[in-house]
């Protein structure tokens, strides 16, 4: 019976959050938790629009704080965010990423 929803920082690593309060609205039920390889490609896909937009270096510094929103609350995140924050070239990012995504799902 609310009239409206506000999502705000929620947001932040976390864009699906909108199709999840969508489904809840739509049936009254959780949707299913994102996958770990579903959370890799989305950053991997974000990461290349920004490089896209703004050049790899300059892309990949703006990326940072991204990515670590992304993996907030994740096991050993905050390893993986000061491994990243010193990289420079997307093929780095890339293979710390798919690599932290691997180690999980093994968990």
């Amino acid at each position: 019976g609310c009239d409206f929803l506000m999502v705000g920082r929620g947001a932040l690593g976390n864009p699906w959050i909108f199709q999840e309060v969508q489904h809840y609205l739509r049936t009254g039920e959780k949707a299913r938790s994102i996958l770990p390889k579903e959370r890799l490609q989305i950053i991997l896909e974000h990461l290349d629009f920004m490089i896209q937009e703004k050049g790899e270096l300059v892309g990949i510094k703006e990326m940072r704080k991204h990515i670590g929103w992304y993996i907030k609350n994740l096991k050993h995140a905050s390893k993986v965010r000061d491994l990243i924050n010193h990289m420079e070239d997307r093929k780095s990012v890339e293979k710390c990423l798919t690599e932290y995504f691997q180690a999980l799902a093994k968990q």
